[in-house]
């Protein structure tokens, strides 16, 4: 499943005539014919050349029909006319290779992505995908620490990508401090709503920021453990996640994660416009970033047509 982000200075050409073009076009190319969706595109742009939505679609539909070249044509001239990509771009380059998929992240895409869809994320995920990653971690972490003689008590824990709360909510019997961030707003506002069964807020402190950022913000040795469930997938490169977690965490401290992944090498972004991250590849960037694998193991974390998503849930420890 495809899906688009939007973002109000690109998704309406400023002529009410030209936008029910594009709305004609889009409703061509959901009902499977991207052909007449070009055709509609064609006579729209000729008339509207910075109508960013239109160049978006005009990929998608090239894209449908095995022009790729074309289609990647399209999807930099969206880059062109949005640098900041909140269409998602540089992910549909990579997609079909025409862009190196660790330098795809497109934070506003995925930002504007998550504004849209906080109030029915919760149940969407858990009813709909079926979504586990935060009793995955939990239960890994719980039988790292059992089998390490640690205490299954973290006094400070950063949640990346904390969404609506969904591993807050998990981990948070274990926790002392609880802090999250998320690129999205909206996610933060459902985030802050939530509270523990004394009334008390969920999360002692929450931000609105990529976790690169918001981790660089951390003192040294702040956290006994850093965790990102399902977050990784919209991430590339993750070396610079990678040193900030453990630059964060005190020695000994815990990283704990999930990825999507994939059979070959490297990083590749997949039909879900979504990141997979291999084996090897991750080991060698945890390596880079001292630290140390205690548990690498296949967990798919939810479902996509009703078949698992193949996955790895990862433990590490900073040395």
């Amino acid at each position: 499943m495809t899906e688009k982000g939007s973002s109000a200075h690109s998704t309406s050409s400023g002529d009410p005539k030209l936008d029910r073009r594009y709305a004609w076009a889009e409703a061509a190319f959901k009902e499977g014919d991207p052909k007449a969706a070009i055709e509609i595109l064609d006579q729209t742009l000729a008339e509207a050349y910075g109508f960013t939505a239109a160049w978006h679609l005009y990929g998608l539909a090239q894209e449908a029909l095995g022009h790729n070249e074309e289609a990647a044509t399209a999807w930099r001239q969206c880059l062109v006319l949005d640098p900041a990509d909140h269409f998602g771009a540089r992910l549909d380059l990579a997609r079909v290779g025409a862009m190196p998929a660790e330098e795809a992240t497109s934070e506003n895409f995925s930002g504007t992505l998550f504004d849209g869809y906080a109030d029915r994320f919760d149940s969407h995920l858990t009813e709909a995908l079926q979504y586990r990653a935060p009793a995955l971690l939990k239960e890994a972490l719980g039988r790292i620490c059992a089998l390490t003689s640690r205490s299954f008590r973290f006094e400070t824990v950063f949640d990346l990508g904390c969404g609506t709360g969904l591993m807050g909510e998990a981990i948070r019997a274990e926790t002392g401090f609880l802090a999250g961030c998320d690129l999205s707003p909206r996610m933060i506002e459902r985030a802050r709503a939530k509270t523990k069964a004394d009334g008390a807020p969920l999360y002692d402190k929450l931000a609105v920021a990529g976790l690169t950022s918001f981790l660089a913000s951390r003192p040294d040795k702040s956290a006994d453990l850093v965790i990102a469930a399902d977050v990784f997938v919209y991430l590339g490169d993750l070396g610079a996640a990678f040193a900030q977690s453990a630059r964060v965490l005190q020695p000994g401290g815990l990283f704990a994660f999930t990825v999507q992944s994939h059979s070959g090498e490297g990083v590749i972004v997949g039909e879900d416009r979504r990141f997979a991250h291999a084996d090897l590849w991750l080991r060698e960037k945890l390596h880079e970033a001292r630290l140390r694998p205690l548990r690498i193991e296949e967990a798919s974390t939810r479902q996509d047509r009703d078949r698992p998503v193949p996955g790895l849930l990862v433990v590490a420890e900073r040395g």
